[in-house]
């Protein structure tokens, strides 16, 4: 709960900076920006998304020394984030002629700025991740959010366009960092144990140094670069094969609406994996059997509901947040809407194969969908334009939710409550027949939203799908102070 408060603040604070963006630039600027930050969130994965699911793994790992993994996984952060800047800063020009435009270059490089601070600011995000301290976590989030509200849209507005949004991501992540920092410094310190208290390998205080650390990290970074490229390929794509930059506008907007809902459930992913290293690590099955059979539950109570809504009012919801002129994005997002849905589960259930250390078999999932994704996307557009590259990337990272799930139902059998997955989806079929029949636009819309949102509660609870003593739970559990450190 607390991770989803701070990665729905960091989502809010998203939607209204590029909502102020897409007023502020024209849509051909527009694409050109949200292109550069496809690339650098690709790029920056090897540093978001290697050490700290490293940190995410040994530290709940009693039997681990906790500075010698963190100074260990600081030593590889370095190395990696020193090194991928460098050989893309380099590689700019290259990255921009294959996208067809040689002004990237500048952007590029000027996005790549941001590699120090998003370094550091990932690691002591692991950190906190994976200490399980989530209300910390949550906070630094929040800041990382709201620095790059208020500083991308002061510069923005006074005349830097592209550039000053560039340089308000690269704040945003020292936002984040300082107050990640400030709390890991509050932690209470480990013992740093002698050399000779590291004689067993499962014994208390076993060190892990550079290498193991790499062995998960490697693999790890080129499984989430593997799978964020399948998800973004279809932008990456549209930009390539579609010679109308508005097209590629309306495009990138219909991407971010479609990418709102995941950042949200994100937060299953950032505690799902802390918590069933812990369970493995304790050797409790039935522990890890019960985050899943959790985990199942409450991404089809998140997801169902979002894609009833959306796909039906598309339109009118790329007009509310950008403007008129992007009303056209609706027919993209009505389908990328589903597909961000399907990589919520992927992203999330993949955890239980880095949980298992097993971050190789995880990486071959993507990798042997990428040719596919690459190969259904030239069709696609070839055969129907750019639509035709959000239902490739529906087939793929579809395929890609169902091959995890299936692993998952066999390797740990969490028997997923079938009549309460048939209530949700009753639920939200019932809103998102509504909501195609209502159809409300402009600031209605938003209110629209509000009211789906109580009827579906309302259903859950008629449903007895939910409890008031649940929603009662809820808000005791987020005003606990102490349960960020469980």
């Amino acid at each position: 709960m607390y991770v989803a408060v701070g990665q729905g603040i960091f989502l809010l604070t998203s939607l209204v900076l590029y909502a102020i963006l897409a007023r502020l630039l024209e849509p051909a600027p527009y694409g050109l920006l949200r292109v550069t930050m496809t690339v650098l969130i690709w790029v920056e994965i090897t540093v978001n998304n290697g050490v700290p699911a490293a940190l995410q793994k040994f530290l709940p790992d009693a039997s681990l020394s906790d500075p010698v993994v963190r100074r260990a996984a600081a030593r590889v952060q370095a190395l990696i984030g020193g090194s991928v800047f460098l050989v893309f800063f380099l590689a700019a020009p290259l990255l921009a002629a294959m996208l067809r435009d040689p002004e990237l270059t500048g952007y590029l490089r000027l996005a790549l700025l941001d590699m120090a601070g998003m370094s550091a600011y990932a690691y002591y995000r692991g950190f906190l991740n994976g200490k399980r301290a989530f209300r910390q976590l949550a906070s630094a989030i929040a800041a990382y959010g709201l620095t790059k509200l208020l500083v991308s849209s002061v510069l923005v507005y006074a005349g830097w366009g592209i550039n000053g949004a560039l340089l308000g991501n690269v704040a945003s992540s020292l936002g984040g960092l300082a107050v990640a920092y400030l709390w890991s410094r509050r932690w209470p310190k480990s013992p740093v144990p002698a050399p000779s208290a590291s004689v067993s390998p499962g014994g208390a205080g076993r060190i892990v140094g550079e290498r193991e650390i790499l062995a998960f990290v490697l693999p790890a970074v080129g499984f989430t670069l593997a799978s964020n490229l399948l998800l973004q390929i279809d932008l990456l794509g549209v930009q390539r094969l579609i010679p109308d930059d508005a097209q590629v506008g309306y495009y990138s907007a219909a991407v971010v609406l479609a990418d709102a809902p995941r950042l949200i459930l994100l937060a299953f992913s950032f505690t799902l994996l802390p918590s069933l290293s812990h369970a493995i690590a304790a050797v409790d099955l039935a522990q890890a059997r019960s985050y899943l059979r959790q985990v199942i539950r409450l991404l089809a109570l998140a997801i169902l509901p979002i894609v009833a809504m959306a796909a039906p009012t598309a339109g009118s919801l790329a007009a509310l947040v950008f403007g008129e002129a992007y009303r056209p994005a609706g027919p993209f997002l009505s389908v990328l809407i589903v597909s961000y849905g399907a990589y919520s589960v992927y992203i999330t259930l993949v955890t239980a194969l880095l949980a298992e250390n097993r971050p190789r078999r995880a990486l071959a999932i993507p990798l042997a969908l990428l040719p596919v994704a690459a190969a259904a996307i030239w069709l696609g557009v070839a055969w129907l334009g750019a639509i035709g590259a959000a239902w490739a990337s529906l087939l793929c990272v579809g395929s890609a939710a169902v091959i995890v799930t299936v692993h998952v139902l066999r390797r740990y059998r969490p028997v997923p409550d079938l009549s309460s997955l048939a209530r949700i989806a009753l639920a939200s079929a019932v809103v998102g027949g509504v909501a195609w029949l209502w159809s409300p636009s402009g600031l209605w819309l938003a209110i629209g939203y509000v009211l789906l949102g109580s009827l579906y509660l309302a259903l859950l609870l008629a449903l007895r799908e939910l409890r008031f003593q649940d929603l009662t739970q809820i808000a005791t559990l987020l005003t606990q102070p102490r349960l960020g450190r469980r």
